[in-house]
């Protein structure tokens, strides 16, 4: 058999057996819906409440501040548009950049659609922003800022504790995809003044299919599709919780 070199972890990452083995319980044996209140339900619960923990301290926020979703695009979508949504009577601008991943591109295009301004902020030959340039496109209109934590085609990691702090000068809400970076990078969400982020459980030996999204406690967001009250009742749909577990064992 040939042998097959893979480079492309940056796009995904295979499972880890010890990922699989974790989730393979919660796919034949524990397979109880999460909402249910009887013993599969239950254990089914547990196991989220003690992934939410894991996640929780891995980037130093709170319990009731992690909500799964099904992987990054929908946390992105889900925090740009819950937000921008939520917070329209402080106003309409949102800051990005040229480089983030679709999700966020496409996210504000839509925003756009609906009556909001995007500033697109280009960078240097290297991937950079400028962060002068971006504090001198605030204005009293700005209510959020979404720059990706390191870039998924150029590797660019961003200065995002600066970038978070020029945020919270401003009072204004500072959204970070971090897709590429989470298990290659420390993340402190307090000490790096970030109000929102996203990860994807499938690019660092997770499954696929499940993903996360933090908000901070006090920023309001609105749920962007409709159904029963699972998370916080701000993300429908019943759990995954194979995938959910497999993400607490790899994160």
């Amino acid at each position: 058999m040939e042998d097959i070199f893979y480079f492309d972890h940056a796009a995904t990452t295979a499972l880890d057996k010890r990922v699989l083995d974790e989730m393979l319980p919660f796919l034949i044996k524990e397979y109880g819906n999460a909402s249910s209140i009887y013993s599969l339900g239950k254990s089914a619960k547990e196991a989220i409440n003690i992934a939410r923990m894991r996640v929780a301290a891995s980037i130093h926020c709170n319990t009731n501040e992690v909500y799964f979703t099904s992987g990054g695009t929908e946390s992105d979508n889900l925090a740009l548009k819950g937000i921008a949504m939520a917070n329209k009577n402080l106003g309409n601008h949102i800051i990005t950049s040229q480089i983030e991943h679709p999700a966020v591109l496409n996210s504000c295009k839509t925003l756009e659609n609906m009556g909001f301004r995007v500033t697109y902020l280009p960078v240097d030959d290297k991937g950079r922003m400028d962060l002068q340039e971006l504090e001198r496109t605030i204005h009293r209109q700005t209510i959020l800022i979404s720059i990706m934590f390191a870039n998924n085609e150029i590797g660019t990691i961003q200065d995002i504790a600066e970038i978070g702090k020029i945020a919270r000068k401003h009072h204004i809400i500072f959204h970070t995809d971090t897709v590429q970076a989470i298990g290659n990078c420390k993340i402190d969400v307090r000490e790096m003044n970030i109000d929102s982020l996203s990860m994807s459980g499938h690019k660092f030996y997770g499954p696929k299919g499940i993903g996360v999204l933090y908000i901070r406690n006090g920023i309001k967001f609105i749920r962007q599709n409709d159904g029963g009250h699972q998370e916080q009742d701000h993300r429908s749909g019943t759990e995954n919780t194979a995938g959910i577990v497999g993400l607490r064992k790899s994160n």
